[in-house]
């Protein structure tokens, strides 16, 4: 891609799939295994310690909330600052440990409001929500600030393509999730069977 069509925003395993999205000529599902494969590479880069301490923290919270059925409260504040030392003893970039910390204090946060969980997939449950943030945090939240002048595509359409997209990334992430729990890594992480591919038509509806 020449230096000029780059986008400066995102990291080099976003630019293609960022630049195909854009441009519309291939169907969505193309789209997404591209986008899966870039997410893939990032979270092999981001390292097996990274699940290993979101695991950490689902573990934690499904003993709390085994105690807590025996009649023992939860003290989110105290809680919270376990989380915290979690993350702390990882020894991974700073950026990585925020994301891991983000995805244990929303499920703390649920946990908080009453929200019900399936006590045996809680480690899994953190591990998805970490990857999850890892995708917006590194393509979605950078996207802002990257013209689309090369492109030419309307604000509204490219949002559209994002939302769609977003499904199914998430449903990939979700498979993931499960591997990696049991794995306690990413090495092997697959992508789903890809499907055929074809051009369309710049007019047509990718949705």
């Amino acid at each position: 891609m020449p230096d000029g069509d780059r986008f400066h925003g995102l990291s080099g395993l976003y630019q293609k799939p960022y630049r195909i999205l854009c441009e519309g000529k291939l169907e969505r599902n193309e789209c997404a295994w591209m986008m899966m494969e870039a997410l893939r590479k990032d979270l092999n880069k981001k390292g097996d310690a990274a699940i290993v301490i979101a695991k950490g923290m689902g573990e934690l919270l499904t003993q709390v909330i085994k105690d807590s059925s025996n009649n023992e409260s939860i003290d989110f504040a105290d809680l919270s600052k376990k989380l915290d030392r979690l993350a702390q003893q990882a020894n991974i970039p700073s950026r990585t440990k925020s994301l891991i910390l983000d995805a244990g204090k929303s499920f703390l946060n649920d946990l908080r409001y009453g929200q019900q969980f399936n006590i045996s997939k809680i480690s899994e449950a953190v591990i998805e929500g970490y990857m999850q943030k890892v995708y917006v945090s590194e393509f979605e939240g950078r996207i802002p600030l990257i013209p689309n002048d090369h492109a030419k595509v309307d604000n509204l359409t490219f949002t559209e393509r994002i939302e769609v997209l977003r499904k199914d990334m998430f449903a990939q992430i979700s498979a993931w999730a499960k591997k990696a729990n049991v794995d306690e890594g990413v090495a092997k992480l697959r992508r789903n069977r890809r499907s055929q591919v074809k051009e369309i038509d710049l007019d047509e509806d990718l949705l």
